[in-house]
């Protein structure tokens, strides 16, 4: 049940991270240079993670080609993630937005099956089957209008990410959790630097993103952290969906302290079907 208590910390972590990014946006000029900040402070607690955790005490890398393999894909796909994801939220809206998203669920889970042989029992399908239902719940609202290019974008980014967080639970076997979160936050920002970032709008993002930008990258550090540590305990296919929960506890806690209460039996229903869901997973 340790891979359980991990990925309830990550799902309340992001769903901070989620609910904070909404009662405090910030209004970048320049998306990728903001993403490099965002990273770049992401790098820094981080590295002040693995200092406080003691990990260096018993710093070691493994041996062999095939982790490196690994990680430099999956620093890769994060990296082009992170590029791509700001074009995707400016082209759609928030709505149709929330159900594109849950595509890395799929292919999270997908891709985790088949990397790592794990028993996809009766149980933990309908969970699984279960809990992407309340999301696609939760995620549902009147659309305006479809716009194409930012569904191939949404589609895109969640897929980038999808391949990114399946590849995860290798990072955190063949390294501890402490050493891969350090690496997973430092190397993608060479992809989000490429070609280059002028110097001046980098200085004006952390202008205008100020306290908050270090608040979210608290969180998404912690979150990630937490979820390196589900990894090592527990299998991808059981973790990955108990995680994306974070979706409708942000919808959920939403309603209760930003006042959105609209289509609040729907969302009741969509935390019924995910509790059966988690417990079908356990």
């Amino acid at each position: 049940m340790t891979w359980f208590y991990f990925s309830i910390g990550t799902a309340l972590s992001f769903t901070a991270l989620y609910l904070f990014s909404r009662t405090a946006s910030v209004k970048s000029k320049n998306p990728r240079a903001m993403s490099l900040v965002f990273n770049f402070i992401g790098a820094l607690m981080a590295i002040a993670l693995f200092l406080l955790t003691g990990a260096y005490k018993n710093f070691s890398l493994p041996k062999g080609n095939e982790p490196y393999i690994f990680l430099l894909i999956a620093v890769l796909f994060f990296g082009l993630f992170e590029r791509v994801r700001f074009y995707a939220a400016a082209a759609l809206e928030a709505s149709l937005l929330g159900i594109v998203n849950n595509f890395s669920l799929v292919v999270a889970v997908v891709i985790a099956f088949f990397l790592y042989r794990e028993p996809f029992t009766t149980n933990k399908t309908f969970g699984f089957l279960l809990i992407l239902v309340s999301l696609i719940l939760v995620s549902l609202d009147r659309v305006k209008k479809i716009n194409w290019r930012g569904i191939y974008l949404g589609l895109l980014a969640n897929f980038l990410l999808g391949v990114a967080w399946a590849l995860d639970k290798k990072g955190a076997l063949f390294f501890k959790p402490e050493i891969y979160n350090v690496f997973v936050w430092t190397l993608p920002m060479v992809i989000l630097y490429f070609p280059y970032i002028k110097f001046n709008d980098i200085k004006r993002e952390i202008k205008i993103s100020s306290w908050k930008i270090v608040l979210l990258s608290f969180f998404n550090v912690l979150g990630y952290y937490l979820q390196l540590k589900a990894f090592s305990f527990g299998e991808a296919t059981r973790v990955i969906p108990v995680i994306q929960t974070s979706t409708l506890f942000t919808v959920l806690l939403g309603g209760f302290f930003m006042n959105e209460r609209e289509n609040l039996l729907r969302k009741i229903l969509a935390a019924v079907i995910a509790v059966v869901g988690v417990y079908l997973l356990v």
